[in-house]
């Protein structure tokens, strides 16, 4: 019996430690494979904005449309469910744009729990019912707005070095992280 329990507690700890995993593709697609909704919501929300290049991603098992474009100086992404629906608002952000407190609290996050890191992307999200999300964008209308930071990092600490996805709420609390998997490249690099 002693042993029976010993091979599943070997089985289960690798897959709870290793069970939060991001694994990504990302393709081009075309605009007309692109649900209308998406398109429509998009040109709504984001009137008098240019270029948008539309992406087919899978992460984890889920698959997503993403809209990317360049507005009022900042870069967007907008992630749609298959259906068209808007699920989020991300805007690239660097380091020195955040307020001085949430960089404070992201250097303690990251100095508490790493030996050595360091940042390699921040993008401020926004998630909320597209009706809410279309009225933030177009009025500043922030009710029914959940606001976070989604951060890609490098950290090295106990249980070695890895490419992390952190989700940090407004105040820089970690809500939680996962390790980013790359896949191996299709192509041959000499």
């Amino acid at each position: 019996m002693g042993w029976r329990i010993v091979c599943v507690f070997l089985v289960w700890v690798p897959l709870a430690v290793y069970g939060q995993e991001k694994v990504e593709r990302e393709y081009r697609v075309k605009e007309k494979e692109v649900p209308a909704e998406a398109r429509e919501w998009l040109d709504d929300a984001f009137e008098g904005r240019k270029r948008v290049k539309w992406f087919r991603e899978e992460t984890s098992g889920k698959s997503s449309f993403e809209a990317k474009f360049t507005w009022e100086e900042a870069a967007y992404s907008v992630e749609f469910d298959l259906s068209g629906s808007v699920e989020d608002i991300e805007i690239q952000k660097n380091w020195e744009d955040l307020s001085g407190k949430l960089r404070e609290n992201l250097g303690a996050y990251f100095d508490e729990n790493y030996s050595k890191w360091r940042i390699e992307k921040i993008q401020l999200q926004y998630s909320g019912s597209p009706d809410d999300l279309e009225d933030f964008m177009d009025e500043d209308e922030e009710e029914g707005i959940l606001t976070r930071y989604e951060i890609e990092y490098y950290g090295e600490g106990g249980d070695g070095k890895h490419l992390w996805e952190g989700t940090f709420d407004k105040d820089g609390h970690l809500i939680d992280k996962r390790v980013i998997i790359i896949p191996p490249a299709d192509n041959l690099f000499f």
